[in-house]
């Protein structure tokens, strides 16, 4: 199978944040019994004071996961949810990082726009 990119991290204290993502990800991994579903890109860039990196996963990966969650919670039916479930746990650890979909607006675009003025 193939790795696609699902998610971009923008983090301030990257082995932390790297630890906190790793866990709940093999945590995933253990909810479905997959081995080598995701993966974290090689190489992270640093720019003002912030790590950017991208987290991959294979389609099955995600497919099953969703199906799982949906099982547990019927308001669960898409990526989406498992963002959130995500974005809670960095919350809960106290994590200053931002998490979000691969492609979608950049995270800090009022930042960029005012920079670019």
């Amino acid at each position: 199978m193939t790795w696609i990119p699902i998610f971009e991290v923008a983090s301030k204290n990257f082995d932390e944040d790297l630890k906190s993502l790793k866990t709940v990800f093999s945590q995933f991994e253990k909810q479905i019994h997959h081995k080598d579903g995701y993966r974290f890109s090689s190489e992270a860039q640093f720019a003002m004071g912030w790590w950017f990196y991208t987290i991959y996963v294979k389609i099955g990966f995600v497919k099953e996961l969703v199906e799982h969650n949906h099982v547990i919670d019927k308001k669960v039916k898409d990526e989406r949810a498992i963002l959130k479930i995500v974005q809670n746990y960095l919350k809960i650890q106290k994590s200053s990082a931002k998490i979000k979909f691969h492609g979608k607006k950049p995270l800090f675009t009022r930042y960029w726009s005012w920079l670019m003025r």
